[in-house]
């Protein structure tokens, strides 16, 4: 009765191992059924081993028991617990932070997002075998893929398949890429902050819309020339931006979907209706980028935005920047890494960028109702002249020293408390920095990429804190190292040679 019983758990393991094999292979998603038949069949079929065990041994010392079919029969069985073992645990495997700080946990905003995917997400991380944060990208992507099936992942070695990298338009190694829904978003940082900000971009249904001002002169988005914005445009529909013209004299002022306005390198003078619109645009909470080249070299007119731009404290003037140390030319001044003045928009940017033909930008200290944030700032060896000419000399007489802050950030904030009505304007003294001939230069595309980010709120969208494993440092005073040198270089060796003879005189003896 007892054997009878015992086989029972042996004829309900198999089939219930079959039973969970068959809703595996037709009902895959339906992921909690088979994976309870499994494991019962696991439960039922270790009783019947361990039923069997004693009979089993026993086989075993007879000659005939390699024939035996209880034996063979115990062997299945084994080899069936084994493989269900081996099929359940690499569906689905578990991975546990065992740090203090949970550095290799994923985030509580992260998890928020990922439970919130109603679409499949695909991140494609081209890094080099040679790359040094391949493997963390790796890990990075394991942990996004563990807690939600929407996210899937694959590392593709540039360098090994170069039709994919280009494909793609990968020119930087590290470059992650981000696809859902026929959209795609692309990210040079393999962090929990970045990814989990490209998520939201590329499945977010409504992209934000930045708008171009067109109608002055300005670089056209659409100009595949050399002074044209088209890869601009490109870069930041990548990035999951909606890029569009905007024409002011239309009337209507700046679209209410607008993130961002920009005006990139205005000729032309702006229309009184045209400032107006600006105007109100600012003071409704909006995110205007203005840039502005130097006039008087080479011809060119007052965009007239100079005035509409000192009612926000901002202070352009007839100058020029020169920089002798630049390898670009004395007209051309380069930031170097680390050389950046403290914003959001340049934190964690380590890249060189260079400008060229730049001019300065000042603020008016007495508009109290706004405060001002250098972005951009020369080298203590640039100059700031006023002769502005076709062959430039400097005359510490005349001209003044660097530093030289070329760009800014202007910003009030309001008495609604929602971020969204603090005003944002940024303005730089040169626009061909970002023209189709240089933007891919150093850090030239980037550095915009991240202005337009931060003026997005794309930067703010997920704050992450940066989570390191704790670093535990054991600190011991002489005496304790003493006992621990006694201890394990002495005491324990003798204790265990002593032990053992002692061990095999008494053997010997019996």
């Amino acid at each position: 009765m007892e054997i009878r019983r015992s086989a029972l758990f042996g004829i309900v393991g198999a089939v219930l191992g079959v039973a969970g094999l068959v809703v595996y292979l037709t009902w895959e998603a339906q992921v909690w059924v088979y994976l309870t038949l499994e494991i019962l069949a696991v439960v039922h079929l270790i009783a019947f081993w361990i039923a069997h065990f004693e009979t089993l041994k026993t086989a075993s010392e007879r000659r005939s028991a390699k024939h035996g079919v209880n034996a063979g029969l115990m062997v299945v069985v084994f080899l069936s617990i084994l493989i269900i073992i081996n099929f359940i645990s690499t569906r689905h495997s578990a991975r546990f932070d065992l740090s203090g700080s949970g550095a290799f946990s994923l985030s509580k905003q992260t998890d928020n997002v990922l439970s919130r995917l109603t679409k499949p997400v695909h991140l494609s991380g081209f890094f080099s075998s040679q790359h040094a944060g391949r493997t963390q990208a790796s890990d990075l992507f394991e942990s996004y893929a563990q807690k939600s099936k929407r996210v899937t992942y694959t590392l593709i070695d540039p360098n090994r398949k170069p039709a994919v990298a280009k494909q793609y338009g990968i020119e930087q190694d590290g470059t992650i890429v981000l696809e859902s829904g026929g959209g795609s978003v692309t990210v040079q940082t393999a962090s929990e902050e970045e990814v989990t900000a490209a998520i939201v971009r590329v499945t977010r249904s409504a992209k934000k819309v930045v708008y171009f001002v067109e109608g002055h002169g300005e670089h056209d988005i659409d100009d595949q020339g050399d002074q044209g914005y088209a890869f601009v445009k490109q870069a930041m529909e990548k990035q999951g931006f909606s890029v569009k013209k905007l024409s002011l004299l239309s009337g209507s002022g700046i679209p209410t979907d607008a993130s961002v306005t920009v005006v990139a390198g205005a000729k032309r003078p702006f229309a009184d209706s045209e400032k107006s619109h600006m105007t109100r645009y600012l003071s409704e909470g909006g995110r205007l980028l203005v840039m502005v080249d130097p006039i008087g070299l080479g011809g060119e007119e007052s965009s007239g935005l100079e005035d509409f731009l000192q009612k926000w404290g901002v202070q352009l003037k007839r100058d020029l920047i020169v920089d002798p140390t630049s390898g670009f030319g004395g007209a051309v001044p380069i930031i170097g890494p680390g050389d950046y003045p403290k914003h959001d928009v340049t934190e964690k940017f380590a890249l060189a960028t260079f400008y060229p033909l730049a001019r300065s930008v000042t603020f008016d200290t007495s508009k109290e109702a706004f405060s001002f944030t250098p972005l951009l700032k020369t080298g203590s060896r640039s100059w700031l002249t006023t002769e502005i000419a076709a062959e430039m000399t400097i005359d510490p007489n005349r001209d003044t020293p660097g530093p030289i802050v070329f760009g800014g950030v202007v910003s009030r904030e309001t008495a609604n408390d929602e971020k969204n009505d603090d005003m944002r304007l940024v303005v730089i003294g040169d626009s061909d920095f970002v023209t189709n001939n240089v933007v891919r230069s150093v850090g030239n595309g980037d550095l915009f990429q991240n202005i337009i980010s931060w003026l997005a709120e794309e930067k703010d969208l997920i704050a992450i804190d940066a989570r390191e494993a704790p670093k535990a440092t054991l600190v011991l005073n002489a005496q304790q190292i003493k006992r621990i040198f006694y201890l394990s270089v002495l005491i324990l060796p003798v204790t265990l040679l002593t032990t053992g003879l002692f061990i095999w005189r008494r053997r010997r003896r019996l």
